[in-house]
C-alpha cells in the first residue's frame, strides 16, 4: 500500500540521522510534495510511525522524532501505551494545570490511567501496586514525601521499569525527573525584595519534606549570602499543615493562629518568601486579624497562583510561575521515550518566571 511505502522510507530517514530525535520532521503539505501523494496518504504514514514510536504528532507544534531506534516498540502497532499518572491532588494554583500539559501531550500518544495519594504514603504505594496490578506500560509519581520512598519504586527500578518523577527529588536514587528550579526561583525572589529595599525577609512553608521546599529555603539563605546581608533564623517558620494534601479545616485555623504569633513576635519582618499560594492567603487572613494589610505594611511573595482568568479585579500576588503545563508535557514524553528505550535517569529542570503583583513594594530607607 501506498502509505507503507512512504512509511517505510521515512522510516530509512530518521534510522539514517537525515532527521534525528529532537528534529521536525517536514509539514503534511512538503511531504505531499516531496513523495507527491495526497495528505491522507502522508497522514496515514506519519500515524504508523508514531504507533511504531518513532514520532510524536502534536497541534500547533508538528511532527516531532522521538526515537530513530525504539527497541521497545509496541508489539501490537495499533496499542497505545498505558501511564499511570499519580499525584497528591489537583488545584488551580497547582496540579491542575500540570494535568492539562500531560493530557495534552498523551492525546493520541498515550492512554492515562489518573489517581491521587492525598499525601498519603501508605495511599501512595496502593495506588502504585494497583497500578502495576493493571498492567500499565509506564508510571508518572508526584511523591508526597522526598525522604520517603517507596519500596514499590525501588522494586520498579530494580526492574527497570518506566519511570518519570515530577516536581521532586529522590536523592543518590538512579531515577528520570522533571522539576523545577526552585532554588533559582527563591533566590531571585528574595534578591527582588532586597532591591525594593527589604531586609527582614522572613521565609514561610508547610512540614513535611518536599525536596521543592527544602529548596525554596536554600534559595532564600542564598540570596542573603549573595547579599551579604544577614541572615536571622529566627524568621524562618516551617510547620504549617493546613496545605499539605488530607488536612482538616480545623488545621488552618491552627496555621493562622501560629502566623497570628510569628507576625507578632517579629515585628521587624517587612516582607516574605511563601512557598504557597494558600500560605499566602493564611498570612493576609493572619495580618488581617493584626490590622496588618499586604504590600501596605508586609510584601509577599508567592510561589503558584490561581489564574482568576477571568475576573482582573482580584488581588493578584507577586508570585513564582513554574512551567507546570511543561512539567506535564515532558513528563509523558520521558515516559514514552523509556517504554521505547529502556530506563533513564535524565533530570530535567525547568526554569521559572516570577510575576509582579500587588503584594510587594518599595519600601523608604527608614522602614528598613
Amino acid at each position: 500500500m501506498l502509505y507503507k511505502d512512504v512509511s517505510d522510507q521515512l522510516r530509512e530517514a530518521i534510522i539514517s540521522k537525515k532527521y534525528p530525535e529532537n528534529s521536525k520532521l517536514p509539514t503534511v503539505q512538503e511531504l505531499c510534495a516531496q513523495y507527491d501523494v495526497s495528505a491522507i496518504t502522508i497522514r496515514r504514514a506519519l500515524d504508523l510511525l508514531r504507533k511504531q514510536g518513532y514520532i510524536t504528532r502534536q497541534p500547533r507544534i508538528g511532527t516531532t522524532v522521538i526515537s530513530s531506534n525504539p527497541e521497545n516498540g509496541f508489539v501490537d502497532p495499533e496499542r497505545l501505551p498505558t501511564i499511570a499518572v499519580i499525584m497528591t491532588g489537583f488545584a488551580d494554583s497547582f496540579g491542575t494545570p500540570l494535568l492539562e500539559g500531560a493530557l495534552e501531550q498523551a492525546r493520541n500518544n498515550a492512554h492515562i490511567l489518573l489517581s491521587k495519594s492525598s499525601g498519603s504514603d501508605a495511599i501512595e504505594e496502593q495506588e502504585i501496586d494497583s497500578a502495576i496490578q493493571a498492567k500499565v506500560d509506564g508510571l508518572i509519581l508526584l511523591p508526597s514525601d522526598s525522604e520517603f520512598i517507596p519500596a514499590s519504586i525501588l522494586n520498579l527500578i530494580s526492574q527497570k521499569f518506566p519511570v518519570t518523577i515530577i516536581d521532586r527529588v529522590f536523592h543518590d536514587v538512579p531515577i528520570a525527573t522533571v522539576s523545577s528550579d526552585n532554588l533559582t526561583a527563591s533566590r531571585d525572589a528574595t534578591s527582588h525584595l532586597f532591591s525594593l529595599g527589604h531586609r527582614n525577609i522572613a521565609f514561610i512553608s508547610s512540614g513535611g519534606h518536599a525536596s521543592s521546599n527544602i529548596s525554596r529555603r536554600r534559595g532564600w539563605e542564598l540570596a542573603h549570602a549573595s547579599a551579604s546581608i544577614s541572615l536571622d533564623e529566627e524568621l524562618f517558620l516551617g510547620n504549617l499543615k493546613s496545605t499539605l494534601p488530607g488536612s482538616s479545616q480545623a488545621e488552618e485555623e491552627e496555621d493562622v493562629e501560629k502566623l497570628i504569633r510569628f507576625f507578632s513576635e517579629h515585628p521587624q519582618i517587612t516582607a516574605c518568601i511563601v512557598a504557597e499560594y494558600n500560605i499566602a492567603l493564611l498570612s493576609r487572613l493572619a495580618l488581617e486579624r493584626l490590622h496588618r494589610r499586604i504590600p501596605e505594611d508586609i510584601s509577599v511573595i508567592c510561589f503558584d497562583h490561581n489564574s482568576y482568568a477571568f475576573d482582573s479585579q482580584l488581588f493578584r500576588f507577586t508570585h513564582v510561575e513554574r512551567q507546570q503545563a511543561e512539567l506535564g508535557r515532558l513528563a509523558i514524553q520521558l515516559t514514552l521515550r523509556q517504554i521505547r528505550q529502556g530506563p533513564s535517569t535524565e533530570q530535567i529542570l525547568l526554569p521559572t518566571h516570577l510575576v509582579l503583583g500587588q503584594s510587594t513594594r518599595e519600601i523608604s530607607l527608614e522602614h528598613r
